[in-house]
């Protein structure tokens, strides 16, 4: 059996960090008003929101409670510790049991139920993955009451990430949410020593905060670690960061060092992380890592484990830059791929994490060869013409479109006459051939396609690498 599921709390008295919440489940059942309503707890993954949830169904159902805590020794109790379920508690997965229909079959076991003088609960995991037909459906059993008494004809437990997405009626019906807190680490640190010194397994105290810091104090997630780590052997700082890959901080750290310095030895780093991680892990993590250093630089604490000093470096030296980093990881293809990475990479290195648009810093880029080159003049929109001047100005003659330092296209071509001013503007050598592209594209259309944009650009980010990199020439 795994740990996480050895060590799962079964009393109240196991919980941690949850001392508010408890206090008042408990007086629910000591009032005798724990079914006069129905329950949602919310929080993030692996918090403990379906644990507490049953033990408040155990509480609810127990013939002989004790200070609101189930007695575990009468007929119920002893079901749900066996089975985890029983005729009066029912756990539903609402990710995959969440039509209108599944909802009716409930109402009609409500309606048995009933009849049999039995109370139901329902434990709702994912529930907000409950259809809206599913929600609606609910609604009446959970505001209806038993014949002769105040308790609801249906009582539910809903468990949820992403409480937003409840139904504004549904929650009505339920007590206030309770939000399962997040623990402190020296709290999981605690219960991780704890489980080591049960299960025999070797340990270095300090390895148990690293751990709990590494997975943001999620109980459950700490557990699997610390399984995954004892694997290797005891918990030391080797086996940790072995089963962790906390030996990539340092890739992560000099992949973002080097965009905007040495693009191939960003593609290096990140092909050394990609070695053992997923493009996927590589876009979270370079994501976290990137704020991580924008708020080392405001002088916040940022995690033992990234190494501080490094962080604090990296923030001075990019700044503000930094939140675009995390914006353009964070904002990941659904499906990401090396290729995709790569091609971030490389957007980044260029044109740099403050400047969405790419156009305006390639021309930042080209007229800033020189510093005392001046900076770029931005043009108003032309004003819309009326069909007299349209056909005025396709019979000008072409002298008067803007043409790249005296430069004229071929006979019989006209130019894109926007895309003749940007490339006016923009001036040096390497973004000349922009007119002819735009010129030949001319021939059969006038709109420029998101084909020949992508191929201008890509081939614009090509020439400026070669003119400004690390291997060309100034």
């Amino acid at each position: 059996m795994s740990l996480d599921i050895k060590y799962r709390p079964y009393r109240y008295s196991d919980v941690l960090g949850q001392d508010a919440t408890i206090t008042i489940l408990k007086q629910y059942v000591v009032q005798g008003r724990g079914f006069r309503q129905s329950y949602l707890f919310c929080g993030e993954r692996g918090r403990g929101k379906t644990t507490v949830g049953r033990i408040l169904a155990r509480a609810l159902l127990c013939e002989n409670t004790r200070d609101g805590e189930p007695c575990d020794e009468c007929h119920s109790c002893k079901g749900l510790l066996e089975n985890g379920t029983s005729l009066d508690f029912m756990e539903v997965d609402a990710a995959t049991h969440s039509g209108k229909g599944d909802v009716n079959k409930i109402k009609e076991e409500i309606q048995y139920s009933t009849f049999s003088g039995k109370r139901r609960i329902y434990l709702f995991d994912e529930a907000h993955q409950l259809s809206k037909d599913a929600l609606d459906a609910l609604l009446k059993p959970l505001e209806d009451t038993m014949p002769g008494s105040e308790d609801k004809q249906l009582t539910c437990i809903f468990c949820t990430t992403e409480p937003e997405r409840m139904r504004a009626t549904v929650l009505s019906r339920c007590a206030p949410a309770f939000v399962i807190q997040p623990m402190q680490p020296q709290l999981i640190a605690d219960r991780l020593q704890h489980i080591c010194e049960q299960e025999q397994i070797s340990f270095e105290p300090e390895m148990l905060t690293l751990v709990a810091e590494i997975t943001e104090c999620h109980i459950r997630d700490a557990l699997k670690a610390i399984e995954g780590v004892s694997m290797l052997g005891g918990v030391t700082r080797e086996h940790v960061e072995k089963y962790l890959h906390l030996d990539l901080n340092t890739a992560y750290l000099d992949l973002l060092d080097a965009i905007g310095n040495d693009l191939p030895a960003a593609f290096e780093a990140a092909r050394r992380i990609m070695d053992r991680a997923s493009p996927a892990t590589c876009y979270d993590r370079l994501a976290e890592v990137s704020m991580l250093a924008f708020q080392a630089s405001l002088g916040e604490a940022v995690p033992a484990h990234w190494g501080k000093e490094r962080l604090v470096a990296l923030g001075a030296a990019r700044g503000a830059q930094l939140l675009g980093y995390a914006s353009r990881f964070a904002a990941r293809p659904g499906r990401p791929t090396a290729a995709m990475l790569m091609m971030d990479l490389a957007h980044l290195h260029h044109v740099g994490g403050s400047v969405r648009d790419p156009v305006a810093v390639l021309q930042v880029q080209a007229t800033g060869a020189s510093a005392s080159a001046p900076a770029p003049s931005v043009q108003p929109p032309t004003p819309r013409k009326t069909p007299e001047e349209a056909g005025a100005a396709h019979a000008a003659p072409r002298s008067s479109v803007p043409n790249m330092q005296g430069s004229s296209p071929e006979p019989g071509m006209v130019p894109d006459q926007d895309a003749a001013w940007v490339a006016a503007e923009r001036g040096p050598a390497s973004i000349k051939r922009d007119l002819s592209v735009v010129g030949n594209r001319s021939k059969s259309s006038s709109v420029i396609t998101p084909a020949n944009f992508a191929q201008m650009l890509h081939q614009t980010i090509l020439d400026l690498d070669q003119e400004f990199g690390d291997g060309g020439s100034s």
